[in-house]
């Protein structure tokens, strides 16, 4: 008598390598976006039927986003919200407006400053904020490969910010306190290393573990409209035109004023609010 085994599925990760296909991972993906335990199972079993040998990362998360949609648009949004932070671009430009209101539910006073004047050139400054009386620039980085902050990006940061503190001792720049890095992705070992040495703030998307970027976000529910998945980029892009850059500004506004910026149908923006307050719970 033949026994027949089935074969063990494996997912092709971007750097090449192969994993085993795991159930119980996909489980805690969809539970980390907040799904219940029942769903998250529903999910997991539901990709499985549709996974094949070598499928890539990129698609199970495909899977699971169409699986929670299925089920539960809010979820769905929520599991989103590192593609959302990716879609704040291309230029950089949205992400940093974005920063300056994650940074104000936070208590610090932020800003997009015009050009500083350093002791020996002129410097594009991202953000400066305030709290504390303590003044930081922030340098904001918005990867859309999965690269890492290196250590060339890290020490030409913290050169700007000595011209800065050298013109600020004179009174050519506000004086400067701090200074930040913020990423949706991951800083490199030596970028850490070399941040740390010199007391440099280094907030990336799993760094630091105790409170990342992405901690920042979900604690206080700062979801960009971005995440909102089912609006297409130009409908994004109308909204940010309209200085509408979270999903609680835009529950700010009347159904009707929503419908003259998106131009779409009273149904479509009940549907969009339902999702944005479920969000937000």
């Amino acid at each position: 008598m033949k026994i027949f085994f089935m074969a063990e599925l494996t997912i092709l990760k971007a750097n090449g390598e192969h994993e085993p296909f795991s159930l119980e991972k996909i489980k805690r993906t969809a539970m980390r976006a907040q799904a219940d335990e029942l769903l998250a199972s529903r999910v997991a079993h539901e990709v499985e039927q549709k996974a094949y040998d070598g499928i890539s990362t990129k698609e199970i998360l495909h899977l699971i986003r169409n699986s929670l949609a299925a089920h539960s648009p809010v979820v769905a949004s929520r599991y989103g919200l590192k593609e959302a932070i990716l879609k704040l671009g291309p230029t950089g430009f949205d992400f940093e407006k974005y920063l300056v209101y994650v940074f104000r539910a936070y208590g610090y006073h932020a800003e997009l400053p015009p050009l500083l004047q350093g002791m020996c050139v002129t410097h594009e400054v991202d953000l400066l904020i305030e709290k504390d009386k303590r003044r930081g620039m922030v340098e904001a980085k918005l990867h859309h490969d999965p690269i890492y902050v290196g250590i060339q990006v890290t020490m030409a940061t913290w050169a700007r910010f000595l011209d800065l503190v050298d013109a600020g001792q004179i009174g050519k720049c506000p004086h400067l306190d701090e200074v930040w890095m913020v990423t949706n992705g991951k800083f490199s070992h030596e970028s850490l290393q070399f941040g740390h040495c010199k007391n440099m703030i280094l907030l990336g998307w799993n760094h630091p573990k105790e409170r990342p970027l992405s901690a920042w976000i979900d604690d206080k529910h700062l979801y960009p409209i971005t995440i909102l998945y089912h609006l297409s980029a130009e409908e994004h892009r109308m909204l940010v035109d309209a200085n509408i850059i979270l999903v609680s500004q835009l529950l700010e506004h009347k159904p009707y004023e929503l419908q003259h910026i998106l131009h779409t149908s009273e149904e479509r923006i009940t549907e969009l609010c339902r999702v944005s307050e479920g969000l937000l719970k």
